[in-house]
C-alpha cells in the first residue's frame, strides 16, 4: 500500500489558509488517526493472511508412528539404522525406501531435531496432554503416578483425571468429530479421552473374550511360577504378554454402530467375519475405519481430527513363525513404480504354528514397517485428494520414542527422544529441512489453535503451538527440547545438550549418524555461548525434576512403593575389588580364545547378542560395564551369545546390585527335546550356586510334563524328585552385594563345574550336559540390576 494514501486529502474537507473550523479541525485529525489504524491493520492483516487456513477449521489427521527414531527414514540422511534383528547397521539391504514421506516432506515440511520421551506411555502422555511427566506424573512405562481411585485403590493415575483437557478434548469443543484408531496403552476408561469413536488393536491386555482369534497369549502357573504360552500352539513362550495386532488381530471398536455407549470385538457383522482370518492385517482394519470415519463427517459437514496411534514400528512376536529371531514381523508386500503404489493380496495358510505365507508377506525387519506406513500415508494423501478436501486438511507423521533395540527406554544422548516429525499443511510457509527444536509436548497447542479450541488461560501446558513458526516468516519455534525417563531428565538446545546419564554434548553440528556427538567434558575449550546455553538449560530443570518430590497425585497420601536401588554408575572401568581382565584359573590348561568382550566404547550390547523380546530396554553398557535388569515382570531380561561349541570354559565378573538372581545357560536352540533349547545351567544367588542338567532334568519336555501333572500318583511324584535330584547340584555362598566377584564355569564332557573367585564351588556330573552341540550361551536376569564384565569364553582341549 502507497504511503501517500496517509496523506490523501479528506473528502469534504477543503485546507484554507487561515483558521479551521474547530470541527472541521476535529474531524480532520480524527480521519487521519483512522487512517493511520486502518493502514496497520492491513499490514497486520496481511502478515497473518497465510494463516488463514490454520484458522479456518482444517480437518487434522495425526499419524503416531510406534517406536520409530528419525535414523530409520532416508530422509533424515543417517549412515546407520537398525537390522532386522535390532541394533545398528548400515547395510543397505535394510534401509527404508519412502517416497511417499519424502514428498510430503518437500511440499510440507521436516524438523530435523524432533523430540518425545523415551518410551511409550510417557511419550503418549506428553502428545495427549501436552505437558511434562512433573504434572501427568507418567514417568516410564513402568513407573506412573498413582492416585486413590473412587474405591479407596491405589491405581495409576488416568490422563483425564491429571489433565482433563487432552488432544481430543481440544478438538471436540472446538466442534470437530474426533476418531482415534490404533494403539491405546493407557489407563483408565478409553471413553473419556475426547474421541466420539474408537478402533483399537488391540484394546487393553485385561480384554482376554475375543473369540475370534487365537493369536494371543496366557499365563499359567506351573510348579508356583508364572509362565507364558501361545494360545494357538498351547506352547510355553520366551516374550512379553500381548494379543495379536498385525496378522489375524485383535480389533476392538468403541461406540460404533451396536453398542454405540461402549465396544464390542470386531468383526462384528457377518460380512466382516466372513471375510476375517489369517490374510487380514491389522494396520488395513484401522485404516478402513478411519476412512469411513472420515466419508461419514463429510457427509454431515463436519471438521475431523484423526489421532492415528499405528502400531508398524513396535516389535511383537510373530505368530506365524513362532520361532523367529526378529523382533520385526512381515509386512503385505508393496511395489513403489515411481508414481504410486500397489499392494499383493496376502495369502496365508495354516495352523497351530505352522504356516505358509506363499511369497505375499515381506521379510522380518523395520525397514518393511517404515515402508508400509510409507504406503499408508500415501493412501492418506489419495484419499483426501479422492474426497476433495487436500487443500484443508493438515497431515502429520511423528513417532513415538526411539526405536527398539537402539534408542527405546534409552537415555543416552538423543538415542530414545529424537524422532521423525514431518508436516504437511495448507498456506504453510516452510516448505523441506527446518533446522528448529519441536517437542510432542507442542502438538496439543498447536492443535488448539488451528481448530480454535479453548485452552483455559490457567491451565498449564509446556508445548508451544507450532503455528506461528509454520504459517509466518518466523525462523525459529523453541528455545529447548526436554525429555524424561523415570528420574532421568534430558534437555538440549541447539548449542549443547544434558542427557539423563548426566554427560554434556557438544550439538552444534549434526553427525553423520545423528548420534556421535562430541562430549564436552572441558567447557574452557567451547564457546561462551555453549556455556550461556548450558546454564540456561539447568535453570530450566529444576521445575521438572519432581519424581522423587513428587512422583504422585497431589495431596493424596499414598503407600510407599518398595524403593528401587538406583543404578550405581561407576565412574572408573576398574572399581575396587574387580579385576582389570579375567583371570587364567588354575587347573584349565591351555585354552584357546573363542571370544572376548569387555563392553568399552559403546551403550547397547551390539550385534554379537541377541536380546529376547521380553527384555526390552533391559540390557545396557555404561562405563564399560554391562547392566542386567529385569524389565518385564513374567520373565527375567535375557542375553545370549550364538556360538557353536561343544565344551567351553567361560570367566566373567559380575556384581549383585539389587538383582536377586541369575542363571547363565548354556543351549542349543535346535534341540527339540527341551524347552527353549535349554542343556544346562548355573544359577547364582548372593547365598546359593546351583548346577542343572536341563537336558535330563526340569527342562525335558517329559519331565516339564509330569512337573505341571497335579494328579500324579505317589509313585511318579517319587520317580520325579529323583530325576530332579539326579540332575541338580547346588552349594551356599556368601555374596556380598555390590561387591564384583569373578566366576569361571567350565563345561567339559559330562561334568560342568562352578568357580567363584578362583575356588571351586561345586560340579555336577549327568550325562545330558555331554549333549554333543551347544549353539549359545549367556545370562538371565532376575531383579534390578546385576552387573557383569570382561566376559571370556575359551576352548578346552578334551
Amino acid at each position: 500500500m502507497p504511503i501517500d494514501f496517509l496523506c490523501a486529502p479528506v473528502i469534504g474537507v477543503r485546507r484554507t489558509s487561515g483558521t479551521v473550523p474547530s470541527v472541521l479541525n476535529y474531524y480532520f485529525e480524527q480521519t487521519i488517526i483512522m487512517k493511520i489504524v486502518l493502514y496497520f491493520a492491513m499490514i497486520i492483516t496481511a502478515t497473518v493472511a497465510s494463516q488463514a487456513h490454520a484458522l479456518d477449521r482444517p480437518n487434522i489427521i495425526l499419524v503416531f508412528a510406534d517406536d520409530i527414531s528419525a535414523r530409520e527414514l532416508p530422509l533424515y540422511g543417517s549412515s546407520v539404522w537398525s537390522p532386522p534383528t535390532g541394533g545398528n547397521t548400515s547395510d543397505v539391504a535394510f534401509r527404508a525406501n519412502t517416497p511417499a514421506l519424502d514428498q510430503m516432506a518437500n511440499e510440507g515440511c521436516w524438523v530435523e531435531t524432533a523430540w518425545a520421551s523415551v518410551v511409550c506411555s510417557p511419550s503418549r502422555a506428553m502428545m495427549m496432554t501436552g505437558r511434562y511427566a512433573h504434572r501427568h506424573k507418567w514417568w516410564n512405562n513402568k513407573d506412573k503416578g498413582r492416585y486413590l481411585d473412587a474405591k479407596g485403590k491405589p491405581t495409576v493415575w488416568p490422563l483425564y483425571e491429571s489433565s482433563p483437557v487432552l488432544i481430543g478434548h481440544v478438538a471436540q469443543r472446538a466442534g470437530y468429530a474426533t476418531y482415534w484408531a490404533g494403539k491405546t496403552q493407557m489407563a483408565g476408561d478409553l471413553r473419556r479421552f475426547g474421541f466420539d469413536q474408537g478402533c483399537f488393536t488391540p484394546g487393553e491386555l485385561s480384554d482376554k473374550d475375543n473369540p475370534y482369534t487365537d493369536f494371543k497369549m496366557y499365563e499359567k502357573k506351573v510348579d508356583g511360577t508364572k509362565l507364558l504360552f501361545n494360545s494357538d500352539t498351547d506352547q510355553q513362550i520366551d516374550s512379553y504378554l500381548q494379543h495379536g495386532w498385525y496378522w489375524k488381530p485383535h480389533v476392538r471398536l468403541m461406540k460404533h454402530a451396536g453398542n454405540r455407549n461402549g465396544f464390542q470385538w470386531w468383526p462384528h457383522t457377518l460380512e466382516s467375519q466372513a471375510e476375517f482370518g489369517l490374510n487380514t492385517y491389522g494396520p488395513d482394519v484401522e485404516l478402513d475405519f478411519i476412512f469411513d470415519f472420515m466419508e461419514r463427517q463429510q457427509a454431515d459437514g463436519k471438521p475431523f481430527f484423526i489421532y492415528h496411534t499405528s502400531h508398524l514400528g513396535h516389535d511383537a512376536f510373530d505368530w506365524l513363525h513362532p520361532e523367529s529371531k526378529s523382533k520385526w514381523p512381515g509386512t503385505p508386500v508393496v511395489h513403489w513404480d515411481g508414481k504410486g503404489y500397489t499392494r499383493d493380496q496376502p495369502s496365508v495358510t495354516g495352523d497351530e504354528g505352522v504356516y505358509d505365507d506363499h511369497g505375499t508377506i515381506t521379510s522380518p525387519g523395520i525397514h518393511h514397517h517404515v515402508n508400509y506406513l510409507d504406503y499408508q500415508m500415501w493412501l492418506y494423501r489419495n484419499k483426501l485428494t479422492e474426497m476433495g478436501i487436500a487443500d484443508n486438511t493438515v497431515l502429520i507423521f511423528c513417532a513415538d520414542n526411539g526405536t527398539s533395540g537402539y534408542g527405546k527406554n534409552s537415555s543416552d544422548r538423543q538415542k530414545g527422544t529424537h524422532v521423525p516429525l514431518i508436516i504437511l499443511a495448507p498456506g504453510m510457509t516452510k516448505q523441506g529441512r527446518q533446522d528448529v527444536l519441536v517437542n510432542m509436548s507442542d502438538m496439543l497447542p498447536t492443535i488448539a489453535e488451528m481448530t480454535g479450541g479453548n485452552v483455559p488461560s490457567d491451565y498449564e501446558v509446556n508445548g508451544e503451538s507450532l503455528v506461528p513458526f509454520l504459517y509466518t516468516d518466523k525462523s525459529s519455534h523453541r528455545e529447548w527440547v526436554y525429555g524424561y525417563n523415570g528420574d532421568d531428565q534430558i534437555i538440549r538446545g541447539d548449542l549443547v545438550m544434558k542427557d539423563g546419564k548426566g554427560k554434556w554434548w557438544d550439538v552444534s553440528t549434526q553427525p553423520d549418524d545423528l548420534i556421535s556427538f562430541p562430549e564436552i567434558k572441558d567447557w574452557s575449550e567451547v564457546s561462551e555461548a555453549h556455556r550461556t546455553q548450558r546454564d540456561e538449560l539447568l535453570a530450566v530443570l529444576p521445575q521438572f525434576d519432581l519424581h522423587a518430590s513428587e512422583h504422585d497425585a497431589p495431596g493424596i497420601e499414598l503407600p510407599a512403593l518398595a524403593a528401587k536401588p538406583k543404578k550405581q554408575r561407576s565412574r572408573t572401568k576398574n572399581p575396587a575389588g574387580k579385576a582389570s581382565k579375567a583371570k587364567v584359573s588354575s587347573g584349565a590348561g591351555e585354552r584357546k580364545s573363542l571370544f572376548s568382550d569387555n563392553f568399552d566404547g559403546r551403550e547397547l550390547p551390539g550385534d554379537d547378542y541377541t536380546i529376547a523380546r521380553s527384555a526390552e530396554g533391559a540390557w545396557t553398557i555404561s562405563d564399560g560395564v554391562l547392566y542386567g535388569r529385569q524389565t518385564n515382570d513374567d520373565h527375567g531380561a535375557v542375553i545370549r551369545k550364538h556360538m557353536d561349541f561343544k565344551d567351553i570354559d567361560i570367566e566373567f565378573d559380575f556384581r549383585f546390585n539389587g538383582g536377586t538372581r541369575f542363571n547363565f545357560v548354556l543351549d542349543d536352540q535346535n534341540e527339540k527335546s527341551v524347552h527353549a533349547g535349554h542343556i544346562c545351567r548355573v544359577s547364582l544367588t548372593p547365598k546359593r550356586i546351583s548346577i542343572s542338567d536341563d537336558k535330563n532334568g526340569s527342562m525335558n519336555l517329559e519331565v516339564r510334563k509330569q512337573r505341571q501333572d497335579k494328579n500324579l500318583n505317589a509313585d511318579a511324584k517319587a520317580s520325579l524328585q529323583t530325576v530332579l535330584a539326579a540332575t541338580q547340584a547346588s552349594a551356599a555362598v556368601q555374596l556380598d552385594e555390590g561387591k564384583w566377584h569373578h566366576a569361571r564355569i567350565q563345561l567339559k564332557g559330562d561334568t560342568l563345574s562352578a568357580f567363584i573367585d578362583g575356588s571351586e564351588i561345586t560340579r555336577l556330573k549327568s550325562p545330558g550336559i555331554d549333549h554333543p552341540t551347544k549353539t549359545k550361551f549367556g545370562m538371565t536376569v532376575n531383579g534390578s540390576s546385576i552387573d557383569f564384565d570382561n566376559l571370556n569364553a575359551f576352548l578346552v582341549p578334551r
